[in-house]
């Protein structure tokens, strides 16, 4: 059973993965400040489904891009848990499982993140992560044929756009544990944006 974590921005979710079925998912459009609903949402999960932390296989979480805060709060509750529980701790990033998440689109799958200062950093299918302005990013692909552009906080309304609106706690999840994406509690470290 693994805990899946993802406070990289407003949309803050929670998952319990068991069997590569997902039992409960917890997803908010930031009540508070992430510190303060994290761990009791964690507590929480853990009384109403009836199990001790101590049969966690492993804590799954966010490290980014993201909100400074947000990241932050995740990161050192999922590092806690690994380390206090002497369980694997994974990752997972942003851009790539936004890409992840639509891998099935028969073309192109764009991921961008509005990441401040009118620039956007982005991704194309398993290519490495770019950052340039956002006016660069609308006249490359704006009207870019058999491309799906993913994104956040950038409220585009192009034809070929979808808003991401969800946490990415369980795509994040499974896209972790396929690739067996392990870290140390002591190395790992937050991708912020400004």
């Amino acid at each position: 059973m693994f805990l899946s974590i993802d406070t990289f921005s407003d949309n803050f979710g929670v998952a319990i993965i068991k069997d590569n079925k997902v039992l409960v998912i917890r997803e908010y459009l930031k009540p508070k400040p992430f510190s303060e609903v994290l761990m009791p949402e964690i507590q929480d999960i853990f009384n109403k489904l009836k199990i001790e932390p101590s049969r966690l296989k492993g804590v799954i979480v966010n490290q980014g891009l993201g909100s400074n805060t947000g990241l932050r709060v995740g990161l050192i509750t999922a590092k806690t848990l690994a380390y206090s529980l002497n369980i694997n701790l994974y990752y997972f990033r942003t851009l790539d499982v936004m890409v992840y998440k639509y891998r099935h689109f028969c073309g192109n799958v764009v991921a961008v993140l509005n990441i401040g200062k009118s620039n956007v950093a982005y991704k194309i299918n398993e290519n490495e992560s770019v950052v340039t302005s956002f006016e660069e990013f609308k006249n490359q692909f704006e009207k870019k044929e058999n491309s799906l552009i993913i994104e956040k906080n950038l409220n585009l309304d192009w034809n070929n756009c979808i808003s991401l609106k969800t946490s990415l706690c369980v795509d994040g999840g499974f896209y972790a544990l396929e690739r067996d994406l392990k870290a140390d509690p002591f190395l790992l470290e937050p991708i912020y944006h400004e």
